[in-house]
């Protein structure tokens, strides 16, 4: 924790594809530089089980809307760890589209970093964080980023990966994700390979001016 005990959480949220991951862990890996820790609290670990469907159905779920993340759990331990207390996270297998009977242990970090898709949609979410970010990437780059990460990282194949683009993930995007744009406080514009400096940069002065 910083050293009156404060923590900042931070949001960034985006579409599928938009970078929003590669730059929550520029902006940890560079907030470390200064001296500060931080952790990243993905929301792509708190998918809900679906114990109860079989593996056809799991792959048929529309796991781009949002009733698909169990926010409740996600609150509850984000909650734990800004009051300085470690949780125990769930890990979700993207290959089996379940839930593990693991867990990953988690301490309480000064930085914390929340990013998914839906990181500025619960208003319960929005209560708790410091700054909000929103990626906005155009739909070319973002189609060729999803579909590498779900063929060469989460074992699909190109017809499946294709499918869930056109079926669930462009069209939740544009009823559920892209408005939550309007919660961000600043939002960025990130069509290229690089990451966008300037913005990390000014993200990284602002963690560091928190705790001084």
């Amino acid at each position: 924790m910083g050293p009156d005990g404060k923590r900042f959480i931070i949001a960034i949220a985006g579409g599928s594809g938009s970078g929003k991951t590669t730059f929550s862990r520029r902006v940890v890996a560079q907030s470390r530089k200064i001296g500060i820790a931080g952790r990243i609290f993905s929301l792509d670990s708190y998918y809900r089980p679906l114990e109860s469907l079989s593996l056809e159905q799991k792959k048929a779920y529309n796991f781009d809307h949002p009733d698909a993340i169990d926010f409740d759990l996600a609150v509850r331990q984000l909650k734990l760890l800004a009051a300085g207390e470690a949780v125990e996270q769930p890990v979700y297998d993207f290959k089996t589209y379940a839930r593990t009977p693991r867990t990953l242990a988690c301490a309480p970090t000064p930085l914390i970093v929340v990013e998914g898709l839906y990181a500025l949609y619960p208003q319960e979410l929005l209560g708790l964080y410091h700054y909000r970010i929103f990626v906005a990437t155009g739909i070319a780059t973002a189609v060729l980023r999803r579909l590498q990460r779900d063929i060469e990282e989460r074992g699909r194949d190109v017809a499946g990966a294709k499918r869930q683009i056109l079926t669930t993930v462009l069209p939740m995007y544009e009823q559920y994700v892209k408005p939550t744009q309007r919660s961000a406080h600043f939002s960025i514009d990130w069509d290229g390979e690089e990451v966008p400096e300037k913005a990390t940069e000014g993200l990284v002065r602002m963690v560091r001016d928190f705790f001084r």
